[in-house]
């Protein structure tokens, strides 16, 4: 109960926190105001006032100086900001109901509603409240009590949380504070051996393949950059951007900031097992998860955000943004609609500021492309082909098991079709006294059927 509604607050709590540690230079809420008589807004604030407002407002979010303050961050604390609505929830809890969550979309988590109707008290700014959430998730038994009850993650953050957080324990070493102790890649390997009875001789080779897939520990300075053909998850959150050659079709960037990191932040070593086998069903459907936070990317409309630059260009249609430049909006910041979609998925922007540097600006068609190379990256076929050799290994011995059975059991078959029943000292269930020299074929005469029905033990 105390998890099932972490998991939804956080998320919301999060996504508060990273928007208002970012300035309005990149589109964020730190100096955005709430409370009282706040009007709120459809838009970000582009510029904010340290005067109080001395004229009437109009209809356009800009918050510019001597205007009446308008606020996206109200919007979103009173649920009505455009582009982040809320779901509909009916209930809340280990059994909780929605109403809006849509089907066709895989991956996408609930949006919990945070329920603020009004404030009565006296107006704050977005670094108040970031202040407060700073000294929340500070707090490292937080993150903490999700290893006590772990669940298999059901949501793409989800998924990419669990998925570098494994990684980044298989890449550690040995404890520093018990070097003593085994690693947690040894751990896990051990879970390995546990689970195949010591049938998989190379463990080492499916952590390789988890790691390289997922946050491999290739450098990405110069010639020792993997090419794109090797991209792996973490590039789509690299905490810099690489500066490559258009041919080269590298775009590493911190596009992505992950707002269910907290609920597999800490792996338990005494849950390797249970990790172990995430790894081994999961991966199709963190794969497909993010080829539907594609499809969303590509579906974004820049004439329904009203982009300046967008609206009269017949290249970026709805289906189509972030291909082949289309998008002419002056970075993947300013894009409007971007920043919904994220959401909706569970998202923010990684770094805003590092995102909009002069140097190594990204766009919305260089997210496109890297999310594109980690789908088609040989790391996820390596990845699934690691996944099924693991799953056969497993089945072998049952598998040849069975096989051995049902060859038994056609050869007895064939044996009885071709001799008496007696040959192979077997009795028959026939009462007839003679029954033990009836062939098998003549067993199957419809004069004999009969008297296999009054067989006692066959009888209920």
């Amino acid at each position: 109960m105390i998890t099932d509604l972490l998991r939804r607050l956080l998320h919301c709590l999060r996504y508060l926190h990273k928007q208002c540690g970012v300035t309005a230079k990149h589109n964020g809420w730190s100096d955005c105001r709430f409370g009282k008589d706040v009007k709120s807004a459809k838009w970000e604030c582009k510029d904010h006032s340290t005067d109080e407002p001395n004229c009437q407002a109009n209809d356009k979010a800009t918050c510019q100086a001597t205007c009446q303050a308008k606020s996206p961050l109200q919007s979103y604390l009173t649920d009505c900001l455009y582009g982040h609505l809320p779901h509909q929830l009916t209930s809340v809890g280990c059994k909780s109901t929605c109403k809006s969550c849509p089907g066709s979309s895989p991956g996408m988590p609930c949006l919990t509603p945070l329920g603020f109707s009004g404030f009565s008290g006296s107006t704050r700014k977005g670094t108040d409240l970031c202040e407060v959430l700073d000294a929340f998730f500070s707090n490292d038994y937080l993150s903490s009590l999700f290893t006590l009850a772990p669940r298999p993650p059901e949501t793409l953050p989800e998924h990419i949380g669990f998925a570098l957080s494994l990684a980044a324990a298989l890449n550690a070493g040995q404890p520093v504070r018990k070097p003593a102790q085994e690693s947690f890649s040894d751990a896990f390997e051990k879970s390995i051996k546990g689970a195949t009875i010591s049938l998989y001789e190379n463990p080492s080779n499916y952590t390789a393949a988890v790691k390289n897939a997922y946050k491999n520990t290739q450098s990405h300075e110069g010639h020792s950059h993997p090419p794109a053909t090797e991209a792996d998850v973490y590039t789509l959150m690299f905490p810099s951007t690489c500066l490559r050659s258009s041919d080269d079709r590298l775009y590493c960037a911190p596009y992505l900031y992950t707002l269910g990191m907290d609920t597999h932040h800490y792996l338990a070593y005494q849950h390797t097992n249970l990790y172990l086998s995430w790894t081994m069903y999961l991966p199709w459907t963190f794969y497909s998860y993010l080829r539907s936070l594609l499809e969303a990317f590509k579906n974004v409309s820049c004439q329904e955000w009203e982009c300046s630059k967008c609206m009269h260009r017949g290249k970026c249609k709805k289906g189509q943004h972030g291909v082949d430049y289309n998008c002419q909006c002056k970075g993947i910041i300013e894009c409007r609609g971007v920043s919904s979609a994220f959401h909706k998925y569970g998202f923010t922007f990684g770094d805003p500021a590092i995102l909009s540097e002069v140097e190594g600006k990204r766009y919305c068609h260089n997210f496109y492309n890297q999310l594109v190379n980690v789908l088609k990256s040989n790391c996820f076929a390596k990845l699934f082909d690691k996944c099924d050799e693991f799953l056969w290994i497993i089945r072998q011995p049952f598998t040849y098991l069975v096989l051995a059975l049902w060859s038994l059991s056609l050869f007895y078959l064939l044996c009885v079709m071709v001799g008496r029943l007696d040959v192979l000292h077997i009795k028959s269930h026939l009462r007839s006294p003679s029954s033990h020299r009836i062939t098998a074929q003549s067993l199957l005469a419809a004069a004999q059927v009969g008297r296999l029905a009054k067989i006692s033990y066959l009888q209920p």
